[in-house]
């Protein structure tokens, strides 16, 4: 029988803006599911990156459901690791920015757990830079996980990886599997008659319970296979000896060869051509100017959260309209658009110094961002 060493990766985020009854609905099939396979496996282990803005929703609606983390996490089944509080896409960003987003992110975990052993990162949907990986490594983080597009070159599951000129250790994951059901590919791979091998997955834990349902149960059955050992990434980085120095080039882990031959890494965030896209990005930077400049404003604050809140990646994800993945929606919501857009503006309104003309201003950007979603969805997907 093939042994398997799963090095499993999971992500859970929701938008700060978020309806409570989809919070609630993704809490019972997803979140509350895996908790429990983690509570009747012990061997079941995982490294989890949860935003600093679903714990605070989570803190509000299933308080219980944190709580079985803190216990996980302190008996050593959960690794965690840092990221961007609201999961901006930080490689866009100005540096200011990121270690804002970072350090909220800090924050809110040091409030319900201990930050002694988080030594990873994850950068909100693997959106790599080298200046965004030095601010990671000089707010000492020590590793990183990325899709394999980041590096030119064939990955070696026995060597621990390190970036040039940073230092940071860094952990691939393998896109084919974690593109589907990790979970099933596993499960007829421990069928199979081989050697050990090592599996390191990376995906939305969403996709367990909410994207997916499991039908077959091939993860409850994959765990109570004797071989099949799930490794946090902490635990598996302990085992590599051999080390190489490699370099990456900026993408993300939904990006594409030819998008990175076209040099647009980020097009389901940044599409030139995407009218709605740049529209936002135009807001962004007028409402970070505004509060910047407007610091000692009474409302700053407000003008701040919203800002934070707003350069949330799902803003620009769901403006893109494409299918990524076989387990990710197709990328359009206007509704969602129109809440991150709505928290851009709020953030200019908060502010009291603020000027007629530069709210103005961002009020037509906000109008036409609107506009154009709008028009966008009654032209291209309404079916009537």
């Amino acid at each position: 029988m093939r042994k398997i060493n799963w090095v499993n990766f999971l992500h859970i985020y929701q938008p700060p803006w978020q309806q409570r009854g989809v919070i609630e609905q993704v809490a019972s099939e997803s979140y509350e599911y895996l908790l429990k396979l983690f509570q009747k496996y012990p061997k079941f282990k995982a490294t989890l990156n949860i935003s600093g803005s679903l714990i605070e929703q989570l803190a509000l609606i299933r308080p219980d459901l944190l709580q079985q983390l803190q216990h996980l996490v302190k008996q050593g089944q959960i690794e965690l690791v840092g990221s961007a509080k609201y999961h901006a896409l930080l490689p866009l960003l100005t540096d200011k920015e990121i270690r804002r987003q970072i350090k909220l992110n800090q924050e809110i975990l040091a409030d319900h757990f201990s930050l002694v052993k988080i030594n990873g990162f994850y950068f909100p949907e693997m959106a790599f830079s080298l200046p965004a990986a030095k601010i990671v490594k000089s707010l000492g983080f020590k590793w990183i996980i990325l899709d394999p597009i980041s590096y030119q070159g064939q990955i070696d599951n026995h060597l621990m990886y390190q970036l040039k000129q940073v230092g940071l250790k860094v952990v691939f994951r393998n896109r084919e599997i974690s593109k589907n059901y990790p979970a099933e590919v596993i499960f007829y791979k421990l069928k199979e008659k081989s050697v050990a091998e090592i599996i390191i997955t990376a995906t939305d834990g969403e996709i367990y319970g909410h994207f997916h349902k499991d039908w077959q149960g091939c993860l409850e059955k994959s765990l109570q296979d004797k071989n099949l050992r799930v490794m946090t990434v902490g635990q598996y980085l302990l085992t590599l000896k051999r080390k190489k120095a490699i370099e990456l080039r900026v993408s993300s882990w939904e990006s594409t060869a030819e998008e990175l031959r076209k040099n647009k890494p980020f097009i389901l965030w940044d599409d030139p051509k995407n009218k709605i896209h740049q529209s936002l990005w135009r807001l962004v930077d007028l409402v970070s100017h505004l509060v910047n400049r407007y610091s000692k404003d009474k409302n700053w604050f407000w003008a701040r959260r919203h800002l934070d809140r707003g350069l949330s990646s799902c803003t620009f994800w769901w403006a893109s309209s494409k299918k990524p993945s076989p387990f990710s929606p197709f990328t359009w919501n206007p509704d969602m658009i129109d809440n991150g857009a709505e928290e851009l503006i709020r953030s200019v309104r908060s502010l009291e110094q603020a000027t007629s003309q530069e709210k103005i201003k961002a009020e037509k950007l906000y109008i036409e961002i609107k506009k154009n979603t709008w028009l966008t969805h009654w032209r291209k997907y309404n079916r009537k």
